[in-house]
C-alpha cells in the first residue's frame, strides 16, 4: 500500500474535507508543491511568532494572579494546537497510511451496500455527518476568534489593546503589526488544532458505521434460512448452507480487518487526545477563573463565549470514541442473532469466534493510559472545576 497521498487521491477520499483543510493550513502534503512550502512556512512562522509572544507576556506579567491565568490561557491554547501540528508533521506518513487504510476498510463493504439499500443509508449518512461535523465546528472555532479579534476595539478603542497577550516589553509600540499577526496566529493555529480534532472524530464516525453494517449483515444471514424455510419446508438444503457460511467468513474477515484498522488508529490518535485532554482540563479551569472574577468586562466576554470549546474537543472525542464502543459490543448480539440454530457445526464454530471476539470491549485510549469515553469526559470536568475551585480560593486571600 502506497503511504503517500496526493490531491487526486484526497478528492475520493471520505476524509477529503479534512484532508484539504489541512493542506490549506500548511500541515498535510499532498505532492510537491511550492504553494505548500509557502503555507507551511506561514504555519511554523506563527507558531514559533505565538509561542514567543506567550512565553514573554507570562514572564513580564507574573504574580498578577488574574492577568497571568488569562495570558496562560491563551498560552495553554496556542500550545495545543503548536503541539498537535508538530506531532502530525512528524508523524506525516503515518497519518497518510491511516486515510489510504480507512478507504481500503470502506471498500470491504461496498458490495453488500450496493445490495442493500439500509445498508448504504447508514454508509451514506456517515459520511456526510463526519463531513457537516468537520464543517460545522470549523466555522464555529472561527467565529469565537472573531469576538477575540474586535472586542479590543470596541470595549477599550483609546487604550490601543491587542486581541490575546499585551507587549509590556515595548508597550504595544508596532500596535498594528502585532495585532494582525496576533489575529493571524490565532485563526491559523485553532484551526489546525480543530481540524486535527475532526479529523480523528469522522474516522471514528466512518469506523462505527462500519461497525453497524456488518452487524446487520450478521444479522441479515437469517433470510437465507427464512427462504429456505418456504422453499423447502423449514430444512436448510446444502446450497444455503454453503452461502451461509460464506457468508458468515467474510464477515469475520471485515471484523478483524476492522479490529486491525482500530488498533492503527489508537496508536496514531493517542498522543493527540492525550495533548488535548492535558491541556483542556487548565484551559476549561483558566477560562471560567476569568469569566468569573475578571473585573474587566471584556475579558469576561471574551473567555465566555471561549468556555464551551475546551470542553468541546474533549467531548468530541469521548462521544465519537463512545459510538465506535457501543457498536463493537453490538456485533456480539448480532451475530447471535442471526440463523445459527440450524445451521451446520462449521458454521457454528465460527460464529463463536465472532461472538467472542466482539465481547471484548474495544476502548480507545489516550495515551494508552486513559479511556476515551464519556466517563472520561465527566471526570476531566470534576478535574477542571476542581482547579477553578483552588484558583478561586488563592484570589480570596
Amino acid at each position: 500500500m502506497e503511504d503517500k497521498l496526493s490531491w487526486t487521491f484526497s478528492g475520493n477520499s471520505a476524509l477529503k474535507l479534512n484532508i484539504r483543510h489541512l493542506w490549506l493550513l500548511g500541515t498535510w502534503k499532498l505532492g510537491e508543491s511550492r504553494l505548500f512550502k509557502m503555507q507551511s512556512t506561514v504555519a511554523f512562522g506563527l507558531s514559533i511568532w505565538s509561542t514567543v509572544e506567550c512565553i514573554l507576556a507570562v514572564y513580564f506579567i507574573w504574580g498578577d494572579l488574574e492577568q497571568t491565568t488569562l495570558v496562560l490561557l491563551i498560552t495553554c491554547t496556542c500550545s495545543s494546537g503548536v503541539v498537535k501540528m508538530f506531532i502530525f508533521v512528524y508523524d506525516r506518513r503515518r497519518y497518510d497510511s491511516l486515510t489510504l487504510r480507512l478507504d481500503a476498510l470502506l471498500s470491504l463493504q461496498t458490495g453488500p451496500c450496493s445490495e442493500d439499500p439500509a445498508l448504504a443509508a447508514i454508509s451514506d449518512w456517515s459520511r456526510k455527518k463526519a463531513s457537516r461535523l468537520t464543517m460545522g465546528l470549523l466555522l464555529f472555532m472561527l467565529s469565537q476568534s472573531m469576538v477575540w479579534y474586535f472586542v479590543p476595539l470596541i470595549a477599550h478603542p483609546e487604550e490601543r489593546s491587542l486581541p490575546f497577550v499585551q507587549h509590556q516589553w515595548d508597550n504595544n509600540s508596532l500596535y498594528e503589526l502585532s495585532y494582525g499577526v496576533q489575529c493571524l496566529s490565532a485563526v491559523w493555529i485553532s484551526q489546525i488544532s480543530f481540524s486535527v480534532d475532526c479529523l480523528f472524530a469522522s474516522v471514528m464516525i466512518l469506523v462505527a458505521a462500519q461497525l453497524e453494517i456488518l452487524g446487520q449483515r450478521l444479522i441479515n444471514l437469517k433470510n437465507g434460512r427464512d427462504s429456505a424455510e418456504k422453499e423447502e419446508k423449514k430444512q436448510l438444503d446444502s446450497k444455503t448452507g454453503e452461502s451461509m457460511y460464506d457468508d458468515l467468513c467474510l464477515c469475520i474477515e471485515t471484523h478483524q480487518e476492522i479490529l486491525r484498522f482500530v488498533t492503527q488508529l489508537q496508536d496514531t490518535m493517542s498522543p493527540i487526545a492525550m495533548t488535548q485532554f492535558a491541556l483542556s482540563v487548565v484551559i476549561a479551569c483558566m477560562a471560567l477563573f476569568q469569566a468569573t472574577f475578571s473585573e474587566d468586562f471584556s475579558a469576561v466576554l471574551k473567555c465566555a463565549s471561549f468556555l464551551p470549546i475546551p470542553g468541546g474537543q474533549v467531548y468530541l472525542y469521548c462521544w465519537a470514541a463512545t459510538n465506535v464502543t457501543e457498536q463493537a459490543e453490538a456485533v456480539s448480539a448480532a451475530a447471535y442473532s442471526c440463523s445459527w440454530v440450524d445451521a451446520s457445526e462449521r458454521f457454528k464454530r465460527s460464529l463463536r469466534i465472532i461472538i467472542s471476539r466482539s465481547q471484548k470491549p474495544l476502548v480507545l485510549t489516550a495515551g494508552h493510559l486513559y479511556p476515551i469515553n464519556r466517563e472520561a469526559f465527566l471526570t476531566l470536568v470534576n478535574a477542571s472545576y476542581s482547579y477553578y475551585a483552588l484558583l478561586s480560593q488563592m484570589n480570596n486571600r
